[in-house]
């Protein structure tokens, strides 16, 4: 299978078995009912392949749900297609996911625009299929399960690739190397090494500040990005941080920023805070951001659905102002030395008090590091 060439598909399926290192059917009798399974399914037949692809994202959830490392690379559907249907994908625009994972961006943007072009050509499937979803990711594993995810859902040789996206220098991007929309959930909270760092106009070792800076230069005129970030230095932050905000808001049209609870992605083992921030690069600079701050409480068991984003998708169309979402102009921002963070001013700071018994024991804890920590020095005395 790892010498397979010839064709397109054949260097694909050879590309994914390279990926996969001492995983071996030992049992002869396994293979045999492998094979004899894969061959009851008629590829040809819709419902069959559908199952087939659903099965699959179900395994991709309960695999990063159980191992606690999905978080790195499944982004949970509802807020994928939450954000497909703010930036609403069509038939000839490119679309890149740079941070691909196990893709299910690119998936649900191929979905989208299946569902609302009922009477595809010939041409626009094979636009669509060849043409228009492409996609990095850097590590084996999210990629083997980012590619297979691609082909289970009928794009059988797709543009999907393993590398690192932050090794790329953007100071001089051609223009055939840009697209029209950029859907990604970028890695947060790493670092890179400085040779990383030299590739973009803004040194900085964040990752997030190193993948806005990528996705803003890898924008055509007329393009549009909807993406992850976290609730941190990149939204708020002084020095190359605020750099970094001052050109997109300067370059870009950031038109929304959707502020969304703690727990979203806290099924993946990534209870971290986000926003779902939106921007378009259209020769003017954002005049004011409509925010939306999403409630619920949302844990591993009770997990964010599309339903919980039915009255941001209504409100966003009109640009509505409620108890939920407010404007805020570009000299308010500019004030506040550029800080994007979503603070709706309708809603008063609660105070969550502790119980007095997690706080006794809190203060136990304490006095035991610091008895545990006094008797470490006066050993050393």
């Amino acid at each position: 299978m790892k010498n397979l060439s010839g064709t397109p598909e054949k260097e694909k399926i050879s590309e994914i078995f390279k990926e996969i290192s001492g995983n071996k059917i030992k049992s002869v009798f396994n293979l045999l009912d492998v094979i004899e399974k894969i061959n009851k399914i008629n590829f040809s037949d819709y419902e069959d392949t559908h199952i087939l692809s659903q099965v699959y994202e179900e395994l991709l959830l309960e695999m990063g749900s159980e191992a606690g490392w999905g978080g790195e690379f499944y982004t949970p559907r509802p807020v994928i297609r939450f954000i497909i249907n703010v930036i609403k994908p069509k038939i000839g625009e490119k679309i890149l996911d740079p941070f691909g994972g196990s893709a299910g961006f690119l998936v649900e943007a191929y979905k989208y625009i299946i569902e609302h072009n009922k009477n595809l050509t010939v041409k626009d499937t094979d636009i669509l299929k060849n043409k228009t979803l492409y996609g990095h990711e850097k590590k084996p594993l999210p990629f083997l399960l980012g590619t297979m995810n691609l082909i289970l859902h009928g794009i059988t040789n797709p543009n999907y690739y393993r590398k690192n996206t932050l090794m790329e220098d953007v100071h001089n991007i051609q223009d055939d190397e840009k697209f029209d929309i950029i859907i990604t959930n970028p890695p947060f909270g790493g670092k890179e090494n400085r040779q990383v760092q030299n590739n973009f106009p803004y040194p900085i070792a964040s990752t997030e500040a190193l993948a806005l800076q990528y996705i803003m230069r890898k924008l055509k005129n007329g393009g549009r990005v909807g993406m992850v970030l976290p609730e941190g230095q990149i939204m708020f932050g002084s020095g190359k941080f605020e750099e970094i905000r001052k050109e997109l808001l300067e370059k870009f049209n950031v038109f929304a920023i959707i502020s969304l609870p703690q727990g979203v992605f806290s099924s993946m083992g990534a209870g971290v805070k986000t926003n779902l921030v939106f921007f378009e690069k259209t020769g003017e600079s954002t005049k004011e951001i409509w925010y939306y701050d999403l409630e619920g409480k949302f844990t591993k068991t009770q997990k964010i659905k599309d339903e919980h984003f039915k009255d941001v998708l209504e409100k966003i169309e009109k640009i509505e102002i409620s108890e939920n979402s407010w404007v805020v102009s570009i000299d308010e921002i500019i004030k506040r030395d550029y800080d994007l963070t979503a603070k709706n001013p309708n809603k008063k700071e609660e105070i969550e008090y502790k119980e007095p018994k997690e706080i006794l024991l809190e203060i136990e804890n304490l006095d035991y590091e610091i008895e545990k920590i006094l008797k470490d020095i006066k050993a050393m005395v």
